[in-house]
């Protein structure tokens, strides 16, 4: 009973906080190492606190996912990201935006009909918004996922492989990659800081998104990039990088 009311409490406090916009999306840039210019940028969840500051609390994500709020949580994401994709539009700027979304949410029974229909409210332009799907969880079933997947393709979405290396993909779900309609690879943070000291990981990582003909953004210190992607071979392919902006539109 008590766990009940503490599940209630909780699921309470965080619809409280989507109703009374105590949550935001703030950006995070991605910048051509090369170039050094912004090149897109990552949606983050932000959530108000009481002395006004703005931050993630740690188990925030664990508690939206254990009330069952990550479809609806996730949707108002996703259209706080078309309304800053439409502004920007708007103005005539046409970065591409990321936004992170689970398998979960992915194979919730209407999310891709939902996730077209956002694409048309806000006439979002093609190639400008990228999910992220995160590939903590194992492929079970890849068909689903293509099946998904391809339709938002077809629409102009691109799509990334998020965490690349982490969680369950390992060697045996290499073989689901070549059939998923991905876009991109991005390296998780742990192998970016990993360098200089170990630079065997980003190169073979990298050399395997050249292979499937992946473009390649990397996650971490932005001061690490240079040294990652020199080891990967040099070519200048649009590797991004990453760093901060504060949401504003």
């Amino acid at each position: 009973m008590e766990k009940a009311q503490r599940r209630l409490m909780e699921e309470h406090d965080i619809l409280t906080a989507l109703d009374n916009q105590q949550f935001a999306i703030w950006l995070q840039p991605q910048v051509d190492t090369h170039s050094g210019e912004v090149c897109g940028a990552e949606v983050l969840l932000r959530q108000r606190q009481a002395d006004g500051s703005w931050s993630l609390p740690g188990d925030l994500i664990e508690r939206i996912e254990a009330c069952g709020l990550m479809v609806p949580v996730g949707y108002w994401v996703m259209e706080e990201a078309c309304r800053q994709l439409a502004a920007w539009q708007n103005q005539g700027i046409m970065l591409p935006l990321s936004v992170n979304v689970s398998l979960l949410q992915l194979l919730h029974h209407d999310r891709g009909e939902e996730m077209l229909a956002l694409l048309a409210r806000y006439r979002i332009a093609p190639g400008t918004l990228v999910l992220e799907v995160t590939e903590s969880r194992r492929i079970d079933d890849p068909q689903a996922i293509i099946s998904l997947l391809r339709p938002l393709r077809e629409a102009g979405v691109r799509i990334a492989l998020d965490d690349f290396g982490m969680g369950y993909a390992g060697l045996r779900q290499l073989q689901h990659i070549k059939s998923l309609p991905v876009d991109i690879l991005k390296i998780d943070k742990v192998f970016i800081d990993m360098l200089p000291d170990d630079i065997s990981m980003v190169p073979a990582i990298i050399q395997l998104a050249r292979g499937l003909n992946l473009h390649i953004v990397a996650e971490g210190r932005r001061n690490r990039y240079p040294v990652s992607l020199a080891a990967g071979g040099g070519r200048r392919d649009g590797a991004r990088v990453s760093f901060w902006l504060r949401h504003a539109a």
